[in-house]
């Protein structure tokens, strides 16, 4: 059975993390939102999260909570240095029944809209594996390759594509195990003139099987705060 990770608060397997300028220097901004969700599973429940913006920063944080009263959570942290093109990137997911799993690592432009971000994931299993990924960003979204190396060594190739237009974005993410098994990973987003939308993901596993989840989520609720004095 497929873990309940509402895709409101986790990215995809495309860990490059880049942090978007505030609305004006020394400006920060907060933004929140609700959403629900159900799965094939027979799971639903509802959601919260909240992002903080400044220049060079981002933090995330995030609750949810199933059919049976469960909580789970997310966290992240991200840092962006525009002068050297460098940057970090953590994040920690508790699932509703308590397993954890982490991942933090760096990013770096390595070429005109192309970055590179390397790091280590530690599973739900205590088990860590790394990674080595390239992002090239394009005219409409961008383009993602790379490898995962796995604790006993064993490597996978993930190939990914964003692709946007007016009012959605589709994310497609293909990773090929070491025994040529492949898990496909699809999150077509649409969002409505005021911020709100409807998210569905679909995830065809290696063993053939095919899990998916629809989610909603609210317009976003944004609190600017003054650019500092002095």
């Amino acid at each position: 059975m497929k873990k309940i990770i509402p895709v409101l608060y986790v990215t995809a397997i495309t860990v490059l993390i880049f942090v978007s300028s505030a609305y004006a220097a020394g400006q920060t901004r907060t933004r929140t939102r609700t959403g629900t969700y159900q799965d094939s599973n027979g799971n639903s429940g509802t959601s919260t999260s909240s992002t903080i913006r400044s220049p060079g920063s981002k933090q995330h944080s995030a609750t949810w909570t199933n059919q049976n009263g469960q909580t789970g959570s997310h966290t992240s942290d991200s840092t962006w240095n525009k002068t050297t093109d460098t940057g970090t990137f953590s994040s920690s997911t508790t699932l509703t029944n308590g397993k954890t799993e982490s991942r933090s690592g760096t990013v770096a432009g390595t070429a005109p809209n192309t970055y590179e971000s390397t790091g280590t994931k530690t599973g739900l299993n205590g088990q860590t594996s790394s990674f080595d990924l390239t992002k090239v960003k394009t005219a409409t979204g961008s383009t993602t390759t790379g490898t995962i190396t796995g604790p006993k060594g064993g490597v996978s190739t993930v190939d990914g594509t964003v692709t946007k237009s007016t009012g959605e974005t589709v994310k497609n993410t293909e990773v090929t195990g070491p025994k040529g098994k492949t898990d496909d990973r699809i999150v077509d987003t649409k969002y409505n003139a005021d911020g709100s939308g409807t998210r569905t993901i679909k995830n065809t596993g290696p063993d053939g099987k095919t899990y998916t989840r629809t989610e909603t989520f609210s317009a976003p609720t944004d609190t600017v705060s003054p650019a500092p004095q002095g």
